[in-house]
């Protein structure tokens, strides 16, 4: 099957994609009609067979446990390493929770990093007296720069280094196998915001030597939201206490008594804390088979990259763009600036004619992301809105709705 054909088929699956011109994956991607129906089948089987049935709860947990598998085959791990969460935010706050802080240790993070990394490791700021570090990123340094500079900001009190994989605002993918390598000489642990990463571009916590990883669902894997992994390198597993804990994160219903002691599950399961939308796990579920299964993630990757690529040399021909994303960046999101007009009002008057993108605040600028259902049509029609707009005067498009 040729690389349009299978491009075809993809769109096919995903209407929306007949009917928008949608390049704002890495805010939330479009739902498969494999998803929708497993969602819905999902939602009929607790309408007409009850949510408390006893024959229920096998059902359940078998599908939890599939949907464990499926992310733990998406990032190269072991079962026992994964647990479910709601999303990024959830998985960075388990870790920056879970680690015993002292007043004084020091937090290595980056300037270019989403405010779901962020905000977790403030909290231990304010309540345990850790030292938050930043390191300024820039959109045009290098990796070698990046890393570099991350290894200098390293202490004698750093104990954790929280960085995302690919920047959220410029689409620069960062150099996580380098600074987890500076980390673990130092003797510091590395956490890494995954939300712009899992289902984008490959993917490899065990061998890239960090030691947390934080995924979502409703992003690049296209699934429902309220889904999301926790990948916690198994020898790291005893350094974090669980915030929320629950039944779910027991060995088993017996496995606690009235004098307060309790044993947590063996594996990354302990951070699960309680009830889940059974329909969004037996959604993702679905989900993730079809994207590995059906388009494969080689296929994925290669053609959001390629997609990126060509929509970034689209952009830089038209005059008023400001390129923020540098060339070659690694990743499925292109940020650029239109020279003299409003991002938030460019992207409500190209939402008129059904061109999806999203604006930024830091950087002020706009924001698409090339999904592997993207084609060329798709790029070519934002090109034309765009310059449909350069044709304006600034004060004439209509002002955003938020």
């Amino acid at each position: 099957m040729s690389d349009d054909e299978k491009a075809r088929r993809a769109r096919a699956e995903m209407p929306v994609t007949g009917r928008k011109v949608y390049l704002n994956t890495g805010t939330a991607g479009p739902l498969a009609r494999v998803t929708l129906e497993a969602l819905e089948a999902g939602g009929r089987f607790e309408y007409e067979t009850g949510r408390g049935t006893f024959s229920s709860f096998p059902v359940l947990l078998a599908d939890i446990e599939r949907l464990r598998a499926g992310f733990a085959a998406l990032m190269g791990a072991s079962e026992e390493e994964v647990a479910l969460t709601h999303h990024t935010t959830d998985g960075v706050n388990i870790v920056a929770h879970g680690l015993a802080w002292q007043a004084g240790d020091e937090i290595v993070t980056t300037s270019a990093e989403h405010e779901g990394g962020l905000l977790p490791l403030y909290v231990q700021k304010r309540r345990h007296g850790a030292v938050i570090k930043v390191v300024d990123v820039g959109h045009r340094d290098s990796p070698d720069e990046i890393a570099v500079n991350i290894g200098r900001a390293i202490g004698p009190r750093t104990r954790l280094i929280a960085v995302s994989h690919v920047n959220w605002n410029t689409g620069l993918r960062m150099p996580v196998e380098s600074i987890a390598a500076i980390a673990r000489e130092r003797g510091v642990l590395t956490l890494v915001d995954g939300a712009q990463s899992a289902g984008a571009i490959p993917m490899d916590p065990a061998s890239s030597g960090v030691d947390f990883y934080a995924v979502p669902a409703q992003k690049w894997l296209c699934g429902p939201e309220g889904i999301g992994a926790l990948w916690v390198r198994a020898e790291r597993l005893s350094l974090l206490e669980p915030t929320f804990i629950g039944f779910f994160s027991l060995v088993d219903t017996s496995s606690y008594d009235l004098s307060g002691n309790f044993m947590p599950a063996s594996g990354a399961r302990r951070f699960e804390v309680g009830t889940v939308y059974r329909p969004a796990v037996k959604a993702m579920c679905a989900n993730l088979e079809w994207l590995s299964e059906e388009l494969g993630w080689p296929w994925i990757h290669a053609r959001i990259a390629a997609l990126a690529e060509r929509a970034r040399g689209a952009l830089v021909a038209i005059p008023e763009v400001e390129m923020v994303t540098p060339a070659g960046a690694g990743s499925g999101l292109v940020t650029f600036a239109l020279r003299g007009y409003d991002p938030a009002r460019v992207v409500a008057e190209l939402e008129k004619s059904d061109i999806v993108v999203r604006n930024l605040h830091d950087p002020e600028a706009l924001r698409i992301s090339t999904g592997f259902f993207n084609d060329a049509e798709d790029i070519a029609r934002l090109v034309e809105g765009l310059r449909a707009i350069t044709a304006k005067d600034p004060e004439a498009l209509a002002p955003p709705l938020f």
